[in-house]
């Protein structure tokens, strides 16, 4: 568990961020969204030490981080940012491995880390271990970039606005494929964004922020449904009043229980458009994660829910 006890950060007598207090808990996906100055960057880089709170405590499992040795404790976190900085003289393999070399890690195990993580995301290794950076798109050097972070592991990952340079297929894809990792490795995953929809579509528990204050904490029902203040309520007011979405679908009574293999990051808040989209990738059948049950929709539900 990471936890802020009145936190507050200044520069040159201006506050960044006041009196912070939030605990992050363990295998969460914690986003924290906010229009520029915010105030979620200086927050997610005091959890590594990148930055130092003015006054306050951050907790790392009930130990400040302040009496943790420092190259240990970044090596439990992962790391990743917009500007994803892969090595240009070395290979995909090269990049991916730079940390478990600092650990001394024999080159076979290197090896099959790499080669590993990178199947994960759908690169294949013989393909790709041996390439340069130069030689990838910037949506496969994104996946790259995060999956660097997760080489050694690490207790948390942390990620500040990774996708926001992307085009929006790469977004989605990239959004979709953080979502199954974290379902797969259970890792903390703090993520950062200012983008609203990017906040609800991710995030298990979302944090507001605002002019370097915490104006509301909750999971997504409390955050479009149930918002503190007027700020809250404006920043999601075009997600909540967008078009229809999943969640509205299984509420009219549209789809079915399964027990077959997910194949979709599908979440109830996204929109039809998104589940016609997964529909045409998936053959006309798409699998998702709805609370414990796996569910599934066929085409002839969007057309039906539609007619």
């Amino acid at each position: 568990m990471i936890k802020f006890e009145h936190v507050y950060k200044e520069y040159e007598g201006n506050s960044a961020i006041e009196d912070l207090n939030l605990e992050i808990n363990d295998g969460d996906f914690f986003v924290m969204v906010g229009t520029s100055g915010s105030g979620k960057t200086t927050t997610l880089k005091m959890i590594n030490r990148l930055i130092k709170p003015t006054s306050g405590k951050i907790l790392v499992d009930g130990k400040n981080i302040d009496d943790y040795d420092l190259q240990k404790m970044r090596l439990n976190m992962g790391y990743v940012l917009q500007n994803i900085a892969l090595f240009p003289n070395l290979t995909i393999e090269e990049n991916i491995t730079i940390q478990p070399e600092s650990l001394h890690w024999n080159k076979e195990k290197r090896r099959k880390v790499a080669f590993d993580l990178l199947e994960k995301v759908g690169l294949d290794p013989k393909e790709y271990a041996k390439r340069l950076p130069s030689e990838l798109s910037g949506g496969e050097q994104q996946r790259v970039g995060i999956i660097r972070a997760l080489a050694t592991s690490p207790k948390m990952v942390l990620m500040d606005e990774p996708f926001s340079a992307l085009d929006p297929i790469s977004r989605t894809q990239l959004q979709d494929l953080v979502l199954k990792l974290h379902r797969e490795l259970q890792t903390t995953f703090i993520f950062v964004t200012h983008d609203m929809h990017e906040a609800i579509r991710l995030g298990d528990t979302i944090a507001v922020m605002s002019k370097g204050r915490l104006e509301q904490i909750g999971n997504r029902d409390d955050i479009l449904n149930h918002p503190k203040n007027e700020f809250v309520k404006g920043f999601f007011q075009q997600e909540k009043n967008g078009q229809a979405t999943v969640g509205e679908m299984i509420d009219a009574g549209f789809g079915t229980k399964t027990d077959q293999a997910i194949n979709s990051s599908l979440l109830k808040e996204d929109s039809l458009n998104r589940l016609a989209v997964e529909l045409k990738d998936n053959n006309g059948v798409v699998v998702f994660e709805n609370i414990d049950d796996n569910y599934q929709f066929v085409t002839s539900d969007l057309l039906d829910f539609f007619s």
